[in-house]
This record gives structure tokens, sequence and C-alpha cells, in this order.
């Protein structure tokens, strides 16, 4: 008992330490973030708008149902628009924070505590890894190499210190707990399985069984309401769960896996709690996720499953075919799911017809196209994987290639669900950049099975295995830490945006802004300016407000863009410069509206060539890169000519002063109005 205990002592503090290294490796990349650019530093994108709901659960303890300041004038139903829930946790951690530090020292900025706090709830995910493996191998060496590489790969590290806020964050932990006790649940139902039931020698019902089932179920409840969460905090959670039902697919084709009892139980449970959470949250109910493509075909597999135990002799043809009917339902009736993520198959299919490049014709995309072919969405280089997966890449096709024979011998469908993800989420990596997130798991798992594998039987290859593993632990370490600045985001253009902050602070305070959808949050977060653009693509009316923005901006003249912008009751707009810089053309605005070469009157070229010249259009202000335009709408031109007659009309009558001061209110809503000027230069010339 004591040394089951010292164990189990020796194995918390063990998680703790994976917990504490993972957090440290964290710090210090955003540390040299610090020291090489300075504090406070901000957040930017959606990042920025996220730390503003922070802060306003922070200060006043709720966030609007309506936020009128982002896309303005109608603003946005902020739950309907975002997938909120680490919100809550970071300001409601912010307090306890304030609370545990009080009356020892100055508190932290809130900046700072959300900070550590996200940093800290990634690395939740690390000692969850090694339970996983661990649940699932009973192996110390396979918990320990999986949860020693989620701490210290770049490809973990580089998203996760806390420098800018990402749902992702938020929802990999909740993805790995799904996994982890979901594999205890499997674990408790095998040991279930293996002990004696009661028989006619003993017919009263085992206590220890009842306990076992109770965890079984608990566990497996639990496993799937991690999953629920963790897509109601991050849509693209929704690539597992593709992954899983396609997996679920196949299986029930097979017709093994669901004859588990246990096993069929745990899907159901993991079936409806997705269910519930895309009836029951507003962002997932909004963006139509139970009636998506994976769900649809969930269902399916939930139709077959019930059409067999009615009809048990039910051929392998109608296995394959009936939970196809609810997919193929969806695909013709129901098209609400392909609206609102349409742009992403957009995208994939794009890449698949270019062979993952982008061209440089911009008309031979669409918009959608355009404008989501760029970072993170970009495509996966082999100087890009090498600089991510260093040594996990090569160590994980050793295990993987290991794990296949093995398999092979010994099956297992664990291990055959971690290769087909591994293999899947490589695929995705080398479309889209962002999935080195997913990659990274999979990579994890599979070195920490390879740990196991290599402890089941000694010899001198496998030991020479384990050596691989922990030098290229500590290799993967060194990378993190050579240059650790190189890993955060760079904050481009930081202190121009500080200076556009304080001008717009000092001379526009509350004031709509339209600006570029990267700008916008920072000019709301920082600045108190709601926006009328915000970077949110998968709702397709803010994709049309952007498309239409930036085609006014280099299709349309000034007075276009002007008519365009007219409905949003912005009177300022900052025009960022370097539109027409030669460097990568393909990730300008330019290209995403098929405009590399706009006309010689468009809007673009007015505020980037000539900005003293405008007419609707007034420069106030600028810096290296921002300029700052003061709109003169049709209203201020109508009160300018209404001011500029009776000015003329005071000035016939003799009424100097009077005319002096209409003529003056004139020019300030329309500086250019003739007739303002001409009853000045008569005050002037004293005619």
């Amino acid at each position: 008992m004591k040394i089951r205990a010292l164990k189990i002592i020796l194995a918390v503090l063990g998680l703790v330490a994976l917990f504490a290294a993972g957090l440290a490796i964290r710090r210090v990349v955003l540390s040299a973030q610090y020291e090489q650019y300075g504090r406070p530093l901000p957040f930017n994108l959606e990042s920025a708008l996220e730390f503003r709901y922070v802060r306003m659960l922070f200060t006043a303890g709720h966030i609007p149902c309506l936020d009128k300041d982002v896309q303005v004038p109608e603003g946005i139903v902020v739950r309907e628009t975002y997938t909120l829930g680490a919100e809550y946790v970071y300001a409601l951690s912010s307090r306890l924070f304030s609370l545990m530090s009080s009356g020892r020292a100055p508190p932290l900025p809130l900046d700072e505590r959300v900070r550590w706090i996200a940093a800290a709830w990634f690395c939740l995910g690390i000692p969850l890894m090694s339970l996983w493996l661990w649940a699932w191998t009973r192996s110390a060496w396979a918990a320990w190499i999986a949860g020693v590489y989620y701490a210290v790969s770049l490809a973990a590290v580089m998203r996760s210190t806390g420098q800018e806020l990402q749902h992702e964050n938020f929802a990999l932990p909740l993805l790995i707990g799904h996994w982890a006790l979901g594999a205890l649940a499997n674990k408790i139902g095998k040991a279930n399985v293996e002990r004696p039931t009661p028989n006619a020698e003993c017919p009263m019902p085992n206590a220890e069984h009842r306990t076992l089932n109770t965890a079984f179920l608990v566990l497996s409840l639990l496993s799937a309401l991690m999953l629920a969460c963790a897509v109601s905090t991050w849509d693209l959670i929704q690539y597992y769960v593709v992954f899983w039902v396609m997996l679920s697919y196949i299986r029930f084709v097979a017709g093994r896996y669901f004859r588990d009892t246990r096993a069929c139980l745990g899907w159901w449970l993991t079936l409806l709690a997705l269910a519930g959470a895309g009836a029951l949250n507003p962002y997932l109910r909004a963006h139509a996720f139970a009636g998506s493509y994976a769900m649809l075909l969930a269902y399916g597999v939930a139709l077959g499953l019930g059409a067999e135990r009615l009809f048990p002799f039910c051929r392998r043809l109608a296995r394959l075919l009936i939970p196809l009917l609810p997919l193929i339902a969806g695909v013709l009736w129901i098209q609400t799911y392909n609206e609102t993520y349409s742009h992403f198959t957009e995208l994939l299919w794009a890449k698949l017809r270019f062979l993952n490049h982008k061209p440089a014709d911009p008309a031979l995309l669409t918009f959608d196209q355009r404008i989501l072919w760029t970072a993170p969405l970009n495509s996966a280089s082999l100087l890009l994987t090498a600089i991510l997966f260093p040594v996990t890449l090569w160590l994980s096709l050793l295990a993987g290639v290991i794990a296949f024979f093995h398999a092979r011998s010994h099956p297992d469908p664990e291990i055959n669900q971690l290769l087909g993800y591994t293999v899947i989420s490589l695929l995705a990596f080398v479309f889209f950049m962002r999935f080195h997130v997913f990659l990274i798991l999979g990579f994890a798992a599979l070195l920490g099975w390879l740990g196991y594998w290599v402890s089941v039987k000694r010899s001198f290859t496998r030991w020479l295995i384990l050596v691989l593993l922990l030098a290229g632990a500590g290799v993967e370490a060194a990378h993190v830490f050579d240059n650790p600045a190189r890993w955060g985001s760079v904050p481009v253009y930081l202190n121009e945006k500080r200076e556009l902050c304080q001008w717009l602070r000092t001379n526009a305070a509350g004031e709509r802004v339209l600006a570029n959808f990267g700008l916008s949050p920072f000019l709301l977060t920082y600045a108190n300016c709601p926006i009328v653009l915000h970077p949110k693509f998968e709702s397709p009316g803010i994709r049309n407000r952007v498309r239409t923005y930036g085609e006014a901006l280099f299709k349309s003249n000034e007075e276009g863009f002007r008519a365009w912008m007219e409905p949003f009751g912005a009177p300022y707009y900052v025009y960022a410069l370097g539109e027409f810089a030669d460097v990568q053309p393909e990730s300008q605005m330019r290209y995403c509206v098929n405009a590399l070469n706009p006309p010689p009157s468009a809007a673009a070229r007015l505020f980037e060539q000539r900005p003293e010249q405008g007419r609707y259009f007034r420069f106030l202000w600028g810096n290296a890169k921002y300029r700052v335009f003061r709109v003169i709408t049709r209203a201020d031109e109508l009160s300018a000519g209404r001011l500029a007659a009776e000015a003329a009309q005071a000035l016939r009558h003799g009424r100097r002063p009077d005319a002096e001061d209409k003529a003056t209110q004139a020019l300030m809503y329309d500086p250019q109005n003739t007739n303002a000027m001409q009853v000045l230069l008569g005050l002037n010339t004293g005619h």
C-alpha cells in the first residue's frame, strides 16, 4: 500500500513538473518578446477583440448581447459571432489573481495576468497528454515522453506563450482531456469485463462491478462533455469531429467495433454531447453545426446502429448505404452550413487545383479563395516544416512505421486511430500551416507510444531508440531556446500603431473609424473607436463587406469610395501605406479584389500618393505607416452650402461678423466650399 501511495505521489509530482516546465519555456519566449518590443505589448486582430471582452467581464462583469461598436452601424450579436468561453475563465482567474496578490505587491496589469492564465491553461494539456498515454499503455515511459515532447516542441510552444490570445489554446486542452478521459474509461471498461462476474455460487451483485460501471459511465460522460466544450470554444475542433465521424462510419461498416457495448455507449454519449452543443451553444447554432455534414453522417451511423438492432441480419451493403442517407439529404436540401463554411472548402479546392501554389493571376481565384490564402492558412513549405518539426517529424515517421507493423500483429483500435489521425493531420498541415497545432498532438502521442514499445521488450535496438527519443527532446528544447524572441508573432508597426491610437484618443475619442480589417480591432481595443470591419470570415456578411471595401478602394474613385463608406456613418478613415509595394503583391488587398493595377483615378492612389489633394477626404494626420482622413459627407456639403448662403446674405446686409462666423462654420464642414471662400475673401478685401 505504501509503495502504491509513493508511486501516486511521484506520478503527481512528475505531472506538476511537466506543467511547470511547459509554462516556464513559454514564459522564456514571451520575456524575449518583451525585451525586444517593450511593455506593455498589445494584442492584435481577433486577439485584441478577445482581450476587450475579457476586460469588459473583468470591469463590468458582463458582455453585451449586441456589441454596437463592432461592425457598425448594425453591430454584432456577440455570442453568435464569436466562440465565447475562454473570456469568462480568464476574467474570473484574473479576479482571483488580484485577491491572492492583494497587499503583497503592486497588482499586475490585466493584460499580463491574462497572458499568465492563457499560457497556464494551455499547459494543462501537457499533463493531460501524459495521462492519456498512461491510461492507454500503462507505461510511465510513454506518459513521460509524450508530455515532454508536447511541453518543449516548437509547434506546441510557438502560438501558446500568451503573447496573443488564441481560441485554440483554450480548446486544445479540452480535446486532449476528451482523449485522456476516454482512454481511462476504456481501461476501466476492459478491467470490468476481465473480472469474474456473479454466478450461482455468488448470486449477490458484485459491488466492485457496480463501482467500475459507474466510473466508466462518469468518465465517458465527462469525455463527451470535454469534446462538446472544445468545439464550442473553437470551431476548428470540427476538424477532429469530422475525423471522429469518418472513423465511426468505417468502424460501423467493418461491423466489429460497435459490438463492444461499452465502446458503443461511449460513442452515443459523444454524439449526444455534440448534438446538444450544436443546439444550445449560440455560435454553433448560428453556424448550423448540428446540421453540418459531419453531424449528418454521425446521425446516419446512429440510424444504421438502430437499423442493425431491428434487423440483426443487415448486410454489408446496407451498413454501407444507410448511414449516408442523412448526409445525402443534407447536401441536397440543407444549405445553411455550406453557406457559412463554403469559403474553407473553396480554398481547399483551389489548393488542389493549383497544386498548392498560389497563382500570380488573381482572376483565377474567387475573392474568398484569395483573401483566405494568406497566413496562417498558407501552405507548409519544406523550410517551415523543418523549423516547426526539426526532430519530431523524423522520429514520428519512425514511430509510425513501427506502430503500423506492430498493429498488424497486435490489433489495437487505439493505435489505428492515432495513426489515421496523424496521417490526415500531416496532409492537412501540408495545405494549411495552422494545422500544426493538431499535428503536434499526433506526433507527441506517437512518440509516447514508441516509448511504451521500447520499454516492453528490451534489446539493443530499442535502447538505441530510447536514446534517440531523449536526445530528440533535448534538441527540440534547445531549438526553442535558440533566439526565443523569433518564435512569437512579430508586432509589425507597433510604434506607428501606438502613435495612431494616441492621436485618435486625443482628437476622435469614441468616433466611428473605417480601417482595414487587420488594424480595426487594435483601434477599437486601444483607441476606443467603433469599427466598421473586423476579422471574422466565418460570417458571409463580413466577408462581403471586406470585399466591397477593397473593390471601392482600388476599383472606384474618391467619390465612389465615399459613397460606399457613407452608410456606415464613420467620419474618419485610416489608410495604411504600402498597398502598392512590389514585394509579395499576392498578400495585398489589391490582389484579393483582382485589382493588381488599379486605375489612375482609384481612391487608393489618392490616399497613397496625393493625400493633400482629396476633395471628399481631408488629410488630418499621418506617420510613417498610417494616415487619418476626415470624410466630407453629402450632409457636410449640404450644411456647408446652407451656411455659405447665409454668410453671403449676411454680408449683403452688412452683418460682417455674422457673415464671417457663418463662412468659417461652412469651411469647417467643407474646406473647399467656394461660396464660403468668396465671402471671407470679400470680408478681407472690404467688398
